[in-house]
């Protein structure tokens, strides 16, 4: 069928990253970044504090980024690049990328990351990646993600997560000890239902 403008499209950046010779690379577009901008960044600066080990592979992951957003502007007039708080920085170097090679304005928004009751965040890199393809990820293994939930984060979970009525939601809520395992299955079925 015919696409409308609205429809969403994917991408592999690899049809633009593969071609990329290293050394015209950094000299088209490494000068287009500091070092200095690239260490005022938070996430940067947090992981520089923690004296946490930040490879070069890493570090030019925000170049890497910045030049995807350039290349779906420039072949796809993408002006918006959304993504999670920890992104921020990379996707203001896409944003200055488009303006410096360019002269366009891009923009980025960003949501906060949405972390367990450990602290930890949802996420591949937290060691926690769900796959949304069956392929990947069989229906009953996401059901199970899901029914694992930890007891305190159930009900938000449920919020975030479903579509279920909020009034339906306070009566889950209302559950303590082992019946909180009834709110579980009610959050793996309703998040099943919503993919599969």
């Amino acid at each position: 069928g015919n696409a409308n403008p609205t429809d969403a499209i994917m991408v592999n950046n690899d049809d633009w990253l593969s071609s990329l010779k290293y050394l015209e690379f950094l000299r088209e577009y490494g000068t287009q970044f500091t070092i200095n901008r690239m260490l005022s960044f938070e996430s940067v600066k947090q992981r520089l504090n923690r004296e946490a080990p930040f490879s070069f592979l890493e570090f030019n992951y925000m170049i890497l980024q910045a030049y995807d957003f350039l290349e779906l502007y420039r072949r796809h007039g993408a002006i918006l690049q959304m993504g999670g708080s920890d992104q921020w920085g990379n996707m203001i170097s896409g944003t200055e990328l488009g303006r410096r090679c360019e002269g366009v304005q891009l923009f980025a928004l960003t949501a906060p990351l949405i972390t367990k009751s450990d602290g930890t965040k949802m996420g591949k890199t937290a060691g926690g990646a769900i796959w949304l393809n069956a392929d990947k990820l069989s229906e009953y293994d996401y059901w199970q993600f899901w029914r694992n939930t930890a007891d305190e984060d159930v009900i938000r979970f449920l919020k975030l997560f479903t579509e279920l009525d909020l009034q339906e939601i306070a009566k889950l809520e209302s559950l303590q000890g082992s019946e909180i395992n009834q709110a579980k299955i009610v959050l793996a079925d309703e998040a099943t239902a919503l993919l599969h």
